[in-house]
């Protein structure tokens, strides 16, 4: 049985942790050969973030599933066990707030790197998103070189110098 099923929407969405720091890639999974190409999960509920996301990763080598709701990328995340989630935070039904504490929750994807990639700029919001449990927030308008360079340095594959492409 997954957490999800054995946890309830409407308790706490954050974990106390203190100081505020992004989550440790020390025991994170890397790019490996049982891994490549890595899978990245794209979880956003406009078709153009998801499009534009999906196109930049696939051209630069990775493997892409998306999802339109948070409980969808949930039960996606669950299945394919992606090295990466991009979750926006908000999202229709449950926020990116509640799935990146349920990804976090899960012994399948507590590990998997979650990046926030969101319109909320607020620093309380980036703040309440690294509680929650993500790795890092870009915030929206995200440059694309500037995504596929975070998904490459947390998978650990090379990060091109600045000034060149992808």
């Amino acid at each position: 049985m997954h957490t999800l099923e054995k946890h309830s929407l409407t308790g706490p969405s954050l974990r106390p942790t203190s100081p505020l720091t992004a989550r440790s890639t020390t025991n994170r999974p890397t790019a490996s050969a049982d891994a490549y190409p890595p899978l990245v999960l794209v979880i956003d509920d406009h078709d153009d973030s998801r499009t534009i996301a999906r196109l930049v990763l696939e051209s630069a080598g990775f493997r892409v599933v998306d999802a339109r709701t948070g409980f969808e990328g949930l039960r996606i995340a669950l299945d394919t066990r992606p090295l990466v989630v991009l979750l926006d935070l908000v999202l229709p039904g449950v926020d990116g707030w509640e799935i990146a504490r349920l990804l976090r929750l899960e012994s399948t994807t507590r590990d998997t790197v979650v990046i926030a990639v969101t319109a909320v700029a607020s620093p309380e919001d980036h703040d309440r998103a690294l509680l929650a449990g993500c790795d890092e927030v870009l915030t929206k308008p995200v440059p694309p070189t500037s995504m596929l360079d975070t998904v490459r340095r947390y998978v650990g594959l090379p990060v091109p110098a600045a000034g060149r492409s992808c």
